[in-house]
């Protein structure tokens, strides 16, 4: 038997974080949700990134938006085929759709932004792995955990670059802050993090979750590059020149420490899950770990409902039986999303 506690980043820390339920079913139990709503559009942005960045290196010259469309075209069917699906109605909407938020399809171009990540690139797809020792009484008789990710990109920027939102830390010790209306100027020369993000800004929760997970990442570069100038996260599903697609995060020593003493707690918790799994799988409760104080019903919000609406293991949860039954209109009758006897939706 293992020593050591292996934890991804985004596969492991934050689903889980989402809904352990969730995840210690497929993590554990290896029973997968038919629909997973929340991947395509990721996996499609991370990818065209990449393939982006290596065009570029290798040519010199920027993809143009045919040949962008047509490897996102060729990328779904590689998606499809691994099961991963998506709620849009069509491939050409979804590959369109990703297409609009890296390039003007009308001008032809890509976006400021892309271009800054594209031209600037030092490595994409940079792999993690740090070990941290742990006091075996709280991780359950474990005494080593291995942080493993995958840094979407690395930034060595080659012109001055605007971001228009910075984040401001309000607590450094416990990783709190805000996004503010304050611009930051990256020189010439400036190392930094870049990190994708297939969602929008106005999502506090994820946004929290993200800016503790790139920091993180920084942290674990750290014995290798050095601590770069600042991190940056880079959300796609904004608007073209809304000024809200790029964040800038100041990042020191005590932030830094903080992040890896925030991330070792966050599996602590993860290890106590597949305890209670171990233990009694119905004892797993489902809906956001960040909520687990309040009532059943509130620990599901609208992000989550989605993924909920694909899960497996829905028809028995109870946390979300207690969201759907919230609703006026639900009581007394088993809603549609959890009748096993529904054939059109189940």
């Amino acid at each position: 038997m293992t020593d050591l506690i292996e934890v991804s980043y985004t596969g492991d820390l934050l689903a889980h974080r989402r809904c352990p339920r969730a995840w210690a079913y497929e993590k554990h139990v290896g029973i997968r949700p038919y629909e997973q709503v929340q991947a395509m559009e990721g996996y499609m942005i991370h990818h065209a990134m990449q393939w982006l960045t290596d065009r570029h290196r290798a040519t010199g010259a920027h993809a143009t938006v045919a040949a962008l469309t047509d490897q996102l075209n060729r990328y779904f069917l590689v998606l499809w085929a691994r099961g991963i699906r998506t709620t849009f109605a069509s491939k050409q909407e979804t590959v369109s759709r990703v297409a609009g938020h890296l390039y003007d399809v009308h001008a032809g171009a890509a976006h400021p932004e892309v271009l800054a990540a594209v031209e600037g690139a030092q490595h994409e797809e940079y792999p993690l792995r740090s070990v941290r020792k742990v006091v075996p009484e709280l991780y359950g008789g474990k005494s080593k955990v291995l942080l493993t990710g995958v840094l979407d990109v690395v930034i060595q920027q080659k012109s001055e670059l605007v971001y228009p939102l910075t984040w401001r830390w309000t607590d450094k010790t416990n990783l709190q802050g805000d996004v503010v209306e304050v611009a930051d100027r990256a020189a010439v020369g400036d190392q930094e993090i870049w990190d994708y993000k297939g969602t929008r800004l106005r999502n506090n929760t994820s946004r929290d979750d993200y800016v503790r997970q790139v920091v993180t990442y920084a942290a674990l570069l750290q014995d290798r590059i050095g601590l770069p100038r600042r991190c940056v996260l880079f959300f796609t599903n904004e608007k073209p020149n809304s000024g809200k697609r790029l964040v800038a995060i100041p990042i020191d020593q005590e932030v830094v420490d903080a992040s890896i003493a925030w991330t070792l707690e966050q599996v602590r918790h993860l290890r106590e899950t597949v305890l209670d799994l171990q233990r009694d799988p119905l004892s797993v409760v489902g809906g956001d770990l960040t909520k687990r104080d309040q009532p059943l019903a509130e620990r599901v919000d609208t992000e989550l409902k989605a993924q909920c609406n694909a899960c497996s293991q829905r028809f028995d949860c109870n946390t979300y039986r207690a969201f759907l039954a919230k609703s006026e209109r639900n009581a007394g009758a088993d809603p549609a999303d959890v009748d096993i006897l529904n054939v059109a939706k189940n």
